[in-house]
C-alpha cells in the first residue's frame, strides 16, 4: 500500500504541476488533491524540490518506455524500408503526443524554465533527460562519423524540443510534421556533403 500511495501522490504532483507549474503549485495543495497525510508526505519528500525530483524521474522513465516503444513500433509499420525510419518516427510520435489530452509541454524545458539556474539540481537533472534524449536519437543515425552522429542528434533534438515549445506556446499542432520536413531537408543535404 505505500508504494500505491507514494505512485499516486507523484502522479498527482505531475498532473498539477503540468496543469498550473511547478512554482505556481503548492505542497498543500499537491497533499490535499493526493489525500495524503503531511506527515507521509514528508516521510516520502523532505521538500518541494525533492517531490518535483522525484516526479520529473518517474516522468523521464514513463516518457522514455513510452517514446521508445513507439518509435520501434512506427518505424516498423510505417517506414520498414525507410533509411532514416527511426528518425521520421520520433516525430510522428511527438506528433502523437502533441494532439493527445495529456499533452500540456515538455516537463523538462518547463522545470529548466521554471529552474533557470544552471547549477540548480531540478535543472542540471532536466538538461540530464536531454542529454539522454541526444544520446537515444544518436543511436538511431547510422551511416557517418561519430563526430558526425553527434552533430545530427543535436540538430534533431533541437527540432523536436522546438516543435513541442511551438505546439505549446502557439498551438501549432503541426509543429512535429514541419519538424520532421527540416530534419529531412538538414539529413539529404549532410548526405549530399559526404557524397561530393
Amino acid at each position: 500500500m505505500a508504494g500505491s500511495r507514494k505512485e499516486h501522490l507523484l502522479e498527482t504532483a505531475l498532473k498539477l504541476f503540468n496543469q498550473h507549474g511547478f512554482h505556481a503549485t503548492g505542497i498543500d495543495r499537491v497533499q490535499a488533491e493526493s489525500g495524503v497525510s503531511k506527515t507521509t508526505m514528508y516521510k516520502y519528500f523532505r521538500n518541494k524540490d525533492e517531490l518535483i525530483r522525484a516526479v520529473l524521474e518517474m516522468r523521464h522513465e514513463q516518457f522514455g518506455k513510452w517514446f521508445t516503444s513507439r518509435v520501434i513500433k512506427i518505424s516498423r509499420e510505417s517506414y520498414p524500408d525507410h533509411p532514416y525510419g527511426k528518425l521520421m518516427s520520433m516525430f510522428d510520435a511527438v506528433s502523437e503526443w502533441i494532439h493527445s489530452d495529456t499533452f500540456f509541454g515538455c516537463n523538462f524545458i518547463n522545470a529548466s524554465a521554471e529552474f533557470s539556474d544552471f547549477q540548480h539540481p531540478i535543472h542540471v537533472y532536466a538538461a540530464q533527460h536531454k542529454l539522454e534524449w541526444s544520446e537515444y536519437i544518436r543511436g538511431c543515425v547510422s551511416g557517418v562519423s561519430e563526430a558526425e552522429a553527434d552533430e545530427m542528434a543535436k540538430e534533431i533534438l533541437l527540432l523536436l524540443d522546438g516543435a513541442i515549445v511551438s505546439a505549446h506556446t502557439t498551438g501549432l499542432k503541426d509543429s512535429a510534421e514541419r519538424a520532421q520536413r527540416m530534419m529531412l531537408l538538414i539529413l539529404q543535404n549532410s548526405t549530399a556533403e559526404v557524397l561530393d
